[in-house]
């Protein structure tokens, strides 16, 4: 009877061990999710900012630098604008790209998009 109890102790035992590395697990990936999509946000609203001022607006503030970077932080972010000319001087390319560390590890997100320039 005695070794019937401490079998089902010892089950229990390894199952919630078990369980518990599962959870922690989910807490891990949920918490590096939520990073990536703050980052993606970020990058986004990076894009919407320049997206709705005039584009000599934006180069005359330095916000965009044709054919050169402009970078910032933004809490735990980093973040680059990198734009140029792509085909003529109507058309630019601007990326976005977000960088972060997290337990050591580096990790970034990157959005490009063009825009008619007028």
């Amino acid at each position: 009877m005695l070794l019937d109890v401490l079998l089902a102790t010892f089950l229990f035992s390894l199952g919630f061990a078990a369980l518990f590395g599962l959870t922690q697990g989910a807490v891990s990936e949920a918490r590096q999710a939520t990073t990536l999509m703050e980052g993606a946000n970020l990058a986004q609203n990076k894009l919407d900012h320049l997206a709705v001022h005039a584009w000599s607006d934006n180069i005359a503030n330095q916000a965009c630098i044709p054919g050169g970077t402009v970078e910032g932080y933004e809490g735990k972010f980093s973040w680059l604008i990198q734009s140029e000319w792509e085909g003529g001087p109507q058309l630019m390319r601007v990326s976005v790209e977000v960088r972060w560390t997290e337990r050591g590890n580096p990790f970034q997100y990157k959005l490009e998009s063009l825009y008619a320039v007028e």
